[in-house]
């Protein structure tokens, strides 16, 4: 089996694991503050990975300007990218979270046609970024009055806040990661940065440490750290490393499905045609969008 078929593989598996991430965030946020959630799951996740990588013998020190690279893709992704998705879902449900982050493919598409300034916007982006954001609003259907709530605006602003940060960090790792390191390291380099600027965000948002200890909320952190963030965003580097940043994000496909399923059974989401026609619709619109980005 090649390191391509591989890649594809891994791609699988990250659309499962962090389709269950957002039930597991949305029990562990009513017993910890959200970004010393973060704090705890990322730093912890990024130490698990150092050390694992010096027992097999991965370890490499790549040097200081890399490591710098990797630190600041570290905090778009996980700081930025999971910091602010896991303090929106303390206002909204895992399931509009999840189809909020079914738009990073089109927000990284936006980005390098940005970055690299020589690629040219399609009719098939077009259209895909419209429907895209009108399938989001399909998803809204029964929910506009809740616009009225500020916590339920300032929930959707950080569910997007994220998918922003999180397409960047996604360019910059794309970027940034050197196929001589091993995927192993980078993830390592990039989730302890991205956890210690979560407790950092701590110190500074969140309004108190204090922990609501139970069993749910602290089998939910040991899954996120080990299952959700070492597990699979060593994967995601590995994925990186052999696919495009376009592609190494179509598991927001499947994301979202698997979210919303687990919402509503475990959580008491809701769950209608609204909302399914709304998720399709968006989807749609991601494959358009990285369609045209490939043409």
């Amino acid at each position: 089996m090649n390191n391509h078929t591989r890649a594809y593989l891994a791609l699988a598996a990250i659309c499962i694991i962090w389709g269950t991430t957002y039930t597991a965030i949305k029990y562990a946020v009513r017993d910890f503050p959200p970004f010393l959630l973060v704090g705890i799951r990322q730093t912890a996740a990024g130490l698990l990975l150092i050390g694992w990588s010096i027992a097999v013998g991965k370890w490499t020190w790549p040097g200081a300007v890399y490591v710098r690279r990797q630190a600041l893709t570290g905090i778009f992704t996980i700081t930025g990218g999971n910091g602010f998705i896991t303090w929106g879902m303390q206002y909204v449900s895992s399931g509009l979270a999840s189809i909020i982050g079914s738009l990073t493919p089109v927000v990284v598409v936006m980005i390098n046609l940005f970055w690299q300034g020589t690629e040219k916007i399609n009719a098939r982006i077009v259209a895909g970024v419209l429907l895209g954001f009108g399938g989001l609003a399909l998803v809204f259907h029964d929910g506009w009055a809740d616009f009225a709530q500020s916590e339920y605006r300032w929930g959707i602003a950080g569910c997007f806040a994220s998918c922003v940060t999180w397409s960047l960090g996604t360019v910059m790792a794309k970027r940034y990661n050197s196929h001589d390191v091993s995927p192993l390291v980078n993830a390592g380099f990039q989730i302890l940065a991205g956890g210690l600027g979560g407790i950092v965000m701590s110190l500074l948002f969140d309004p108190t440490w204090k922990i609501n200890h139970s069993t749910e909320g602290w089998i939910s952190v040991v899954y996120l750290a080990t299952i959700g963030s070492a597990l699979a965003f060593t994967l995601y580097m590995f994925v990186l490393k052999h696919l495009s940043a376009t592609v190494s994000s179509l598991y927001t496909y499947i994301n979202p499905i698997i979210a919303i399923l687990l919402g509503w059974l475990f959580l008491g989401e809701l769950l209608n045609i609204w909302i399914a026609i709304g998720m399709a619709v968006t989807i749609v619109g991601v494959w358009l969008v990285n369609s045209g980005h490939r043409r």
